[in-house]
């Protein structure tokens, strides 16, 4: 079993640190911790089908953990969706001894993980059960996923900004929105391959 390497991008200093300074309420540790279950739930799964990680990338838009081989579409579907189990999970034991703000971070982040956008857990898990379709309807599948991706990032970004210029200081869903526009760069040049933007 080979250990695995630990990359860190430079936007996750600056996505940390600005983090850091607009955390006024004193949540990132406990959020740091909803992370830390949801990726040790990928993390078990992965070694649970068969794999192994290769390294895990840090980012602004998260963890990407990379697996030495693929498992196939089944496997793929249970990884991506074992992060958000193993915070739900953590929800209902942190929820049963009282601990109801960091049940409350998990479900939160359980939550969004598991819409239908990419390269979020719930898109993931589309990907790789549209993969299991013939061809062609797979690839129409797969394209019609990363419009509706590049469409429901483009929502949150809006509603995020309605949000933050409603309540004057809630920047969490418009900061989810950038972050998630940023990892979808690689599906706005496909999309724009195909003149479909």
């Amino acid at each position: 079993m080979t250990t695995a390497k630990l990359r860190a991008e430079p936007s996750f200093y600056v996505f940390w640190a600005v983090f850091c300074l607009l955390d006024s309420e004193g949540v990132l540790p406990i959020f740091v911790g909803a992370a830390l279950v949801h990726e040790v739930g990928h993390i078990l799964a992965i070694y649970a089908c068969g794999g192994q990680v290769e390294y895990v990338k840090l980012s602004a838009c998260g963890a990407v953990l990379q697996q030495n081989r693929s498992l196939g579409y089944w496997s793929d579907c249970a990884i991506a969706l074992a992060g958000p189990a193993a915070g739900m999970a953590a929800a209902l034991i942190l929820s049963a001894v009282g601990c109801t703000t960091a049940a409350g971070a998990n479900v939160l982040l359980s939550v969004f993980n598991c819409l239908p956008l990419l390269p979020l857990d719930g898109g993931c898990a589309i990907s790789a059960l549209l993969a299991m379709l013939p061809p062609r309807a797979a690839g129409m599948g797969q394209h019609a996923l990363a419009q509706f991706s590049i469409g429901g990032t483009c929502v949150l970004i809006f509603g995020g900004a309605v949000l933050l210029m409603h309540t004057g200081r809630n920047a969490t869903v418009l900061a989810a929105g950038m972050f998630l526009l940023g990892a979808n760069r690689p599906l706005l040049h496909e999309l724009s391959d195909y003149g479909m933007i």
